[in-house]
């Protein structure tokens, strides 16, 4: 698990270097934060290209539908 290792990590390299273990997590907390931000804008910027084609085959042919189909009755009679 890279999660674990890395907290290993840092436990081992704040003991080693004497710097405050509190210190050693808030930064390893932080960097974690920020790479779970990263992954997630990365998929929401991937969603509109893979929203695009359900758009068009199931969303706009009903929009046409309930905006034309009401002229087109009209037109009829």
């Amino acid at each position: 698990m890279p999660a674990a290792k890395a907290l290993a990590t840092a436990l081992i390299q704040s003991e080693q270097y004497g710097t405050p273990v509190g210190v050693a997590l808030k930064v390893l907390a932080q960097e974690k934060r920020d790479e779970r931000m990263s992954a997630a804008e990365k998929k929401a910027a991937a969603l509109p290209a893979k929203l695009t084609v359900p758009m068009i085959i199931f969303f706009l042919p009903v929009l046409f539908i309930v905006v034309i189909g009401p002229a087109a009755m009209q037109v009829g009679n």
